[in-house]
């Protein structure tokens, strides 16, 4: 009896043991898990690798293809600072397009010129000249009547000679009339002349400029595509990069979301500097990304889930001007 009794107390103490080693393997990865957030929690500030780039003020150059497809002359180097309107590059349908312009220049001008010729020059002047020539048939024929009233000449003669005095000034005034109408046909059409070939010659520019190449944005000139006698590359001819809107971006684990929002600070070191830079969280991505993580202890890499965080630094103009540099982000 005693035998039985002590086996089964025997049994229920191992169901027992087993029933506590099995909680505490239960336990134990949600205390380790506990344990390792309050650990992060307690290390200190959050540090991230990042690099600099500026896709926002990013342009990439690349022409009108109408301008031609080979790259007949290229205006900057890489490193040059460039402003908004000024010319990159010239496309090979420039020269023939040049010429077309100065021809249409040319005519514009010489119909210009007759139109002034005609408004100041003899045309004028004789029409001038007929009003006189009216002005004194006008006198004569005056002169005539009151010749007649007191002429002793037969009615009939005097009414043939105030006949031939009326058609002298009439004739002088048609013929004024005539002038003057002629000049006025003559103005509306040059004037229609110099509307077509204004016509002309802007659009002639409107395809000169076709095959100028200018740069959209106030920036500095990062990468060149392509030279002087090739066709233009698939991805332009230049890159074009506006400086003062570089940003940081930095990649971080997904864990450490809780600990960053946009508005908070940072303090940026760059590579090979000891120089401490200020910026604020910009931006915060709204999608987690996977990527490969290479431990610089041991060189193993793992997977990681990182949201990628931007960052505008406070003075812009102090940073270095460099893209695609690394550095170290200390969020605060």
């Amino acid at each position: 009896m005693a035998r039985k009794q002590k086996l089964k107390w025997g049994a229920t103490s191992a169901v027992t043991l087993f029933a506590v080693v099995a909680l505490m393997i239960w336990i134990a990865p949600s205390r380790q898990t506990s344990s390792a957030q309050e650990a992060m929690a307690a290390s200190g500030p959050l540090i991230s690798r990042g690099y600099t780039d500026a896709p926002a003020g990013t342009a990439s150059i690349a022409g009108d293809s109408a301008g031609g497809g080979v790259l007949l002359e290229l205006r900057v180097a890489e490193g040059q600072s460039v402003k908004r309107g000024d010319i990159v590059a010239v496309l090979s349908g420039y020269p023939i397009a040049d010429v077309t312009v100065r021809v249409n220049e040319a005519e514009l001008e010489k119909a210009k010129r007759q139109r002034e010729s005609m408004v100041s020059g003899y045309r004028v002047a004789e029409i001038a000249e007929q009003e006189v020539v009216v002005k004194s048939a006008v006198e004569e024929n005056k002169l005539k009547n009151l010749e007649m009233q007191r002429s002793g000449k037969p009615p009939d003669q005097k009414e043939l000679e105030l006949k031939i005095s009326r058609q002298k000034l009439e004739s002088a005034q048609a013929r004024l009339q005539v002038m003057k109408e002629t000049l006025a046909t003559d103005l509306a059409q040059i004037d229609t002349d110099i509307s077509i070939k204004q016509a002309k010659l802007d659009n002639a520019r409107a395809t000169r400029e076709q095959a100028l190449v200018r740069s959209p944005i106030d920036g500095l000139v990062v990468q060149i595509w392509t030279r002087p006698g090739e066709r233009v590359s698939q991805y332009g001819i230049a890159k074009i990069v506006d400086m003062s809107k570089m940003r940081v971006f930095a990649d971080v684990d997904e864990v450490h979301l809780g600990r960053i929002a946009v508005g908070g600070k940072v303090q940026v070191t760059f590579r090979g500097s000891p120089t401490i830079y200020t910026g604020k969280i910009s931006r915060i991505a709204p999608a987690v990304k996977r990527m490969q993580r290479t431990e610089p202890d041991n060189g193993s890499s793992t997977d990681a889930r990182v949201v990628q965080v931007e960052i505008t630094l406070d003075d812009p103009s102090s940073t270095p001007q460099v893209l695609g540099r690394e550095t170290r982000v200390t969020f605060l």
